[in-house]
């Protein structure tokens, strides 16, 4: 039977999933081996555990190994290396395991999600930040890419955080030139003339994680949160 995650679970899960997007990291034990302890609800499977709190690691580092040495994961090899591998070998993820009866026991595939969705608010801060974002081009304007979704082709807009990623996806996709386009006129401009024609924006928040692929109205009202944001902070420092 299905196992449906209770109010308290979801609530860690999230938990886990802000802080370590906030901090770019994931916790686990220095021996990976005390780190895996069996599921508490799918018997035959077992869980590999992952903290998000350095505080909370320690505590359950000596617990299960004796010693309180760590080690700390970039989250970008623990999104795109550690999670796929545990999908593969049928692993769970345990997210800041404290021991209760029912833990929050994470499919890897789901959590990868859940980190990449999180993760694109911090992509369009770094781009807000910076004024720019950056398009591979085509003779007319940005370089358009068919895929496949539920039957049906679509066209996306890949959308690079740096010169230097887009120009390597430039050599890739066989693009004409690298378009950097200030944030004022991608969302006055190109992202209008992607809603018009029914297009996707394909961005990668987790280098090396895979994309995520937005609806450019979805793009535009998640810029505007967080330019809303940081113009706060900077009222807030003033």
């Amino acid at each position: 039977m299905q196992h449906s995650p209770r109010i308290p679970e979801l609530a860690q899960r999230d938990r886990f999933v802000r802080r370590c997007v906030k901090e770019w990291r994931v916790l686990t034990l220095a021996d990976e081996e005390s780190a895996c302890v069996p599921s508490n609800r799918l018997p035959a499977r077992t869980v590999q555990l992952f903290w998000s709190s350095a505080i909370e690691a320690k505590r359950w580092a000596k617990a299960l190994a004796g010693v309180d040495n760590l080690q700390e994961i970039p989250l970008q090899v623990f999104a795109a290396e550690i999670l796929p591998g545990l999908q593969s070998g049928k692993g769970i993820v345990g997210v800041d395991w404290v021991a209760d009866p029912v833990e929050a026991e994470v499919e890897p595939a789901d959590l990868l999600l859940r980190l990449k969705s999180e993760a694109v608010h911090t992509f369009l801060s770094v781009c807000s930040d910076k004024g720019e974002v950056f398009l591979v081009g085509a003779e007319n304007g940005p370089q358009l890419q068919a895929v496949t979704r539920r039957g049906v082709e679509i066209q996306i807009v890949q959308v690079y955080p740096t010169r230097a990623e887009a120009d390597r996806a430039l050599r890739r996709l066989g693009g004409k030139r690298v378009i950097a386009d200030p944030i004022k006129d991608f969302k006055e401009s190109t992202l209008p003339w992607v809603v018009e024609r029914g297009h996707l924006i394909s961005l990668e928040p987790i280098p090396g994680a895979g994309p995520v692929e937005l609806p450019a109205a979805d793009m535009r009202a998640r810029l505007a949160v967080v330019e809303a944001a940081n113009k706060k902070s900077d009222r807030d420092v003033a």
